[in-house]
């Protein structure tokens, strides 16, 4: 992405435009320890699986490997491999062939990144609109919407959004999203701290994975960033979780955090952001090359993620959060 001052701000509100509905009372989301188990006892849906934080040999072909180190090496990673990487994942999921309809996903179109590539390696039926398109009707039927770097809105479609996740809708957002749409939507939880990564490739670490966004990915591997990718700040850290982190990023990071994704609870669905991007990114446009791919699971540990948390909203399964 090419780093403009004007798409990094957010758009400024004016006297007539929609009040956003009020924040999530603290009633609506009770949170229990016990022992080293969190859950959260959130409003389900129906039909919903809820799902308890469990120990990393509990997750399903989860490998714990040691942080990377040296430098990342780009490779070519054909469609056929990120299809093998979801029927390993989630078999059940494909062999009910429950992504049948494309209106369960919604991708929003970016600038920048482009979700459509990645879903279209792994076979998920979606349908893409534009921004302007976005609406209550839009979205009755939709489980997953994702919203594209930059994430250009217009403020009188985001209340849409806000009520899709408050209703039970899970939404995936990346980089300039933050800035352009999200901090808008919901208030409070997170925010672009005004810094911006001063390279390609991270390392990253998966700091507590669960049984559902952590199935077959891995504990460390690379990261890729854009250009001028915009870092989190945590806002609410009783209600965010900071799923992945880089020791490199850090370095760098106004707040010496680090952090690469995220995921809060919001009413009955839940919002997953990254700093980055859900399509491949590779500086070669052509072909699939993959800058930042795990060997032990063949994608990128960021697309598993991201695709873990698709498969969850289409199948309707809670997260430990």
């Amino acid at each position: 992405m090419i780093f403009a001052a004007a798409q990094c701000l957010a758009p400024a509100a004016v006297a007539d435009e929609p009040p956003l509905a009020p924040s999530i009372q603290k009633h609506e989301l009770k949170h229990s320890l016990q022992g080293n188990v969190t859950s959260v006892d959130a409003v389900q849906n129906p039909g919903q699986t809820r799902v308890n934080l469990n120990p990393a040999h509990a997750i399903a072909n989860f490998i714990d490997l040691p942080p990377v180190s040296g430098k990342a090496q780009s490779a070519r990673v054909e469609p056929v491999v990120f299809r093998a990487w979801l029927e390993k994942a989630h078999p059940d999921f494909v062999l009910k062939g429950s992504a049948t309809d494309a209106s369960a996903i919604v991708e929003v179109a970016g600038q920048w990144d482009k979700a459509d590539k990645t879903l279209t390696k792994l076979q998920l039926p979606f349908q893409r609109v534009k921004s302007r398109d976005l609406s209550p009707e839009l979205l009755a039927n939709t489980k997953v919407l994702i919203i594209n770097c930059a994430g250009n809105i217009k403020r009188d479609r985001l209340q849409s959004i806000r009520d899709f996740v408050k209703n039970g809708g899970y939404l995936l957002t990346t980089d300039w999203a933050l800035d352009n749409m999200l901090v808008q939507t919901f208030p409070g939880y997170i925010a672009w701290n005004k810094g911006v990564n001063k390279r390609d490739i991270y390392d990253a670490e998966y700091l507590a994975p669960d049984p559902v966004l952590a199935v077959n990915t891995v504990r460390s591997a690379f990261w890729k960033l854009d250009s001028a990718s915009h870092l989190i700040r945590v806002l609410k850290p009783d209600a965010v979780h900071v799923l992945i982190t880089s020791r490199q990023l850090a370095g760098e990071d106004p707040d010496k955090a680090g952090v690469l994704a995220v995921i809060f609870p919001f009413g009955r669905g839940y919002v997953l952001h990254m700093v980055g991007h859900f399509d491949n990114n590779a500086k070669i446009a052509v072909g699939n090359f993959l800058p930042d791919s795990a060997p032990a699971i063949g994608i990128s540990l960021r697309q598993a993620i991201a695709s873990n948390f698709i498969v969850a909203g289409m199948t309707g399964k809670r997260l430990p959060y």
